[in-house]
């Protein structure tokens, strides 16, 4: 059975569907805005770490100053000697330089060993390592003393520094832990030709370099820590986003399809009846014409006219005859079929068409609705009138137009009005009712 197409709004051939483009339109708007604020985090997160790392090579710079400084004490000194005993042993490649009091005794004969820069480095490395705060190695590519061979990360920094580089640093990892690595040259200076000049140094080459290496893992995990809050603040702030946009956009969408509803509404029906008007009828009349002839199913044209409709606005007023208009329209959505189709024609005239139906079946169909107006009480203001209508009906013939469908039944109903009105005539039919 068709559906009823007097509630079906027909669609505005060229109505935007602006609920789509507000749609769209926020999606846009939440997009740039969600792509702004991870940027800024993004930024700002890297902009954090990236002063974290600069703080780890201002602290690598600032031990590796503080070791150069003791050493140059030291070296300036002529190193320390510290007394002999189980844990303070003689260095034996201090005995293999000509001329270097390795060992003194004091008056009441206690032995001392001396203690130079390189040695003093690797055993203040060893305590500061003890205590977990950092660690720092004496190398170069060819060391006095095999113990303070470099190892990888060394290498690859004393290479650097014989091609001009003046500093050297990365993260690396040792076992579970990470270290900050920081090396820079050592320049040979006149003190430290007591012990390297056999070595074929001379005063201002570079000897080797000092490694400070800063325990990093506690630091890098605060980091990730903050790159993961980050992240979860900025995805909080866009998802909160994300729920105002979308509240106000089913608000917004709201009020705009009900305020889309009432334009079609207005683009598709009569204001003053509420049935379609001509344009929309036609569009649904031009389907169940399709369907009938798909289907090879009668379709039947009634055109309806008010009888004497200019006396009752000449002697009632304009606003009386758009009552009736109105009331009228009413009573004939009321005794209609579910899916007939009406439609206000012309200025008193309203267009039925009767899907499924004959001319016989259309007849009838229309001598019930003349008899149902007939009968019927128009309230106008303190006034009850009754009205009377005249009806032509015609049945849709194959290769019919919609005009040609209409044509047929205005010539029935011009047949009704001069047969008296208030009757019902059929094309090819001389049949009236009174």
């Amino acid at each position: 059975m068709p559906h009823d197409v007097n509630s079906a709004q027909p669609p505005l051939p060229q109505m935007l569907k602006s609920s789509d483009f507000v749609r769209k339109y926020l999606a846009g708007i939440f997009l740039i805005i969600g792509l702004i604020l991870l940027s800024v985090f993004w930024g700002f997160s890297y902009r954090s770490n990236a002063l974290i790392k600069v703080q780890l090579l201002r602290q690598g710079q600032a031990f590796f100053e503080e070791v150069v400084i003791t050493r140059e004490w030291a070296a300036k000194h002529g190193g320390v000697y510290v007394k002999i005993d189980p844990e303070t042993v003689v260095n034996p490649y201090l005995l293999t330089i000509p001329g270097l009091k390795v060992v003194i005794k004091d008056e009441e004969g206690v032995a001392y060993t001396l203690k130079n820069p390189a040695l003093m480095t690797r055993e203040l490395s060893e305590i500061a390592a003890k205590h977990g705060i950092f660690k720092f190695h004496i190398t170069s590519l060819d060391p006095f003393n095999p113990a303070n061979r470099p190892d990888l990360f060394e290498q690859s920094a004393l290479t650097s520094f014989n091609a001009g580089k003046k500093e050297y640093f990365s993260f690396e990892q040792e076992n579970e832990e990470v270290f900050f690595r920081y090396m820079a040259p050592l320049v040979t200076t006149q003190p430290c030709l007591k012990c390297h000049a056999q070595q074929g140094y001379k005063e201002g080459d570079i000897r080797g370099g000092i490694s400070v290496s800063i325990p990093a893992t506690t630091i890098l995990k605060q980091i990730n820590v903050n790159r993961v809050a980050i992240i979860l603040i900025a995805l909080g702030i866009v998802g909160l986003l994300y729920a105002i946009m979308r509240y106000v956009a089913r608000i917004f969408i709201g009020d705009l399809n009900q305020a889309e509803q009432q334009l079609q509404e207005m683009a598709s029906h009569d204001h003053l009846t509420h049935l379609l008007n001509r344009r929309a009828g036609y569009q649904r009349i031009a389907g169940e014409m399709a369907r009938a002839v798909r289907t090879q199913k009668p379709l039947a044209f009634i055109l309806i006219d008010i009888d004497y409709f200019k006396r009752l606005n000449d002697n009632h007023g304009h606003t009386a005859g758009d009552m009736v208009l109105h009331q009228l329209a009413s009573t004939l959505l009321e005794a209609l079929r579910d899916y007939d189709i009406a439609c206000r024609y012309g200025g008193e005239e309203f267009l039925v068409v009767a899907p499924e139906t004959s001319v016989e079946q259309g007849f009838k169909l229309a001598e019930r609705l003349r008899m149902t107006i007939a009968a019927t009480h128009f309230n106008i203001e303190t006034q009850h009138l009754s009205i009377t209508v005249s009806v032509g009906v015609s049945q849709m013939q194959e290769h019919d137009s919609i005009e040609d469908g209409i044509s047929r039944a205005d010539k029935a109903l011009y047949q009704a009005k001069n047969s008296g009105r208030n009757r019902v005539c059929a094309v090819g039919e001389n049949a009236a009712a009174s």
